[in-house]
């Protein structure tokens, strides 16, 4: 008897406090904001030039421009750097940051020059002092070596790379 009475007071008290709250809010004083707003487009290009020369030039399928921020995210990247010998960087996600013009790619990350490529998991691109640099552990393959170490960095002013730490070189001598 005990627990029929209460049950039945609980339920009483359950219905009044939902037809309070619906009658007293109305649904007016509620507003919804999203938390995250963005903006996407599907095959971005972008081109850098200087004095009608293009420096270099991004692609990406996927760009998402969220709101409020300077950033842009990138999926399915590649950067094609217009320099002789020519440099592709290509990557699976990455961020292009608009004011500072710096692109940090992600996710099994390619440098591609000539006949020869490196691969990394994270890899910076500064295209106002021309460098491209990682912490990450690099490989550097061709036709008759291989290099492996941790971190690069590359000027392309200078034409320079330079592996880091931990560098083992194997030669095939043919």
């Amino acid at each position: 008897m005990f627990k029929k009475n209460y049950f039945i007071i609980l339920s009483i008290f359950l219905v009044v406090t939902v037809l309070l709250v619906l009658t007293y809010y109305k649904g007016q004083g509620i507003k919804l904001q999203p938390s995250f707003q963005t903006s996407s487009m599907q095959d971005l290009h972008l081109t850098l030039r200087e004095n009608d020369t293009v420096k270099w030039e991004l692609s990406a399928r996927e760009a998402v421009f969220p709101i409020g921020t300077k950033e842009v995210l990138l999926k399915t990247l590649g950067i094609k750097i217009n320099q002789a010998p020519e440099i592709l960087l290509a990557s699976g996600s990455g961020v292009y940051t608009i004011d500072k013009g710096n692109v940090d790619l992600t996710g099994s990350v390619e440098l591609n020059i000539k006949d020869t490529k490196f691969t990394t998991d994270s890899l910076k691109w500064d295209s106002r002092a021309e460098l491209i640099t990682t912490r990450d552990p690099v490989r550097f393959s061709g036709n008759n070596f291989l290099i492996e170490g941790n971190g690069l960095a590359a000027s392309i002013k200078q034409q320079k790379i330079r592996i880091l730490k931990n560098v083992k070189a194997t030669f095939h001598l043919t």
